[in-house]
């Protein structure tokens, strides 16, 4: 089956099967095509998330919570687990809040926003309190985002970039303890966007978890890694 245009004449999804049970969800600025050497050995649906791949851009920016919402309706009640990878491994968890699915596969998954000490505050944050106490104007600490901020920040804009700031300062430490279904975790050793530390504290919180270290890997192991994530979807 090819790509589909869902019933919102807004979101596209790659789907394989008139009863999908897996669904996979790709990370901020990517699309459905991550997941193309994964997918196949699966009855699947492989979403380009709204703003990305084929899908237009939401009426509004959305917390990852209300990014959930609005793609729960969309997901078949025959799918059973739900694979996110970075930010689509948010809204997985964020599912399992609204209906129950036997797994979670989560690769690399911003799960806990970890406090920045005074000791390691950051330019950009020492510029956000410039502005906050009226040293900086609000011109010119866009400016300075524009030039320091993230890879993804700097590529995204309007809405998008209100979204993607939403998802930044989106915390999933108090959801986690709610998990009640099996979650495997698979973290790539070198991962340098989501370091291995936050894996390990969400294996300590989350009560039916099991963590996977794929060894010299980043943040993004879709391709390199595929035969290794393949199996432990199936476990």
């Amino acid at each position: 089956m090819p790509y589909k245009l869902l019933n919102d004449k807004k979101t596209f999804a790659d789907v394989n099967s008139e009863n999908p049970t897996v669904c996979f969800l790709h990370g901020w600025g990517r699309s459905s095509k991550d997941f193309n050497l994964i997918c196949k050995s699966f009855d699947y649906i492989n979403f380009d998330l709204p703003g990305f791949g084929k899908s237009l851009e939401p009426e509004s920016s959305m917390t990852p919570k209300e990014y959930a919402v609005y793609l729960n309706q969309f997901i078949p009640n025959s799918v059973d687990t739900i694979v996110g990878h970075s930010y689509g491994g948010r809204l997985a968890v964020y599912l399992s809040e609204l209906r129950e699915f036997e797994k979670l596969i989560l690769i690399g998954v911003p799960l806990i926003k970890k406090q920045i000490s005074s000791g390691k505050l950051s330019m950009l944050n020492i510029y956000k309190s410039m502005h906050k106490f009226g040293i900086l104007s609000e011109e010119m600490i866009e400016k300075i985002k524009k030039k320091k901020g993230s890879y993804d920040y700097r590529n995204s804009e309007g809405l998008m970039r209100d979204t993607l700031v939403k998802a930044v300062n989106d915390d999933l430490s108090h959801v986690l303890e709610k998990i009640d279904c099996n979650v495997e975790l698979i973290w790539g050793s070198k991962d340098k966007e989501v370091q291995l530390d936050i894996a390990k504290e969400a294996n300590r919180i989350i009560k039916k978890s099991n963590l996977h270290i794929l060894e010299g890997r980043g943040h993004n192991p879709l391709n390199s890694s595929y035969v290794e994530i393949v199996n432990i979807i199936n476990t």
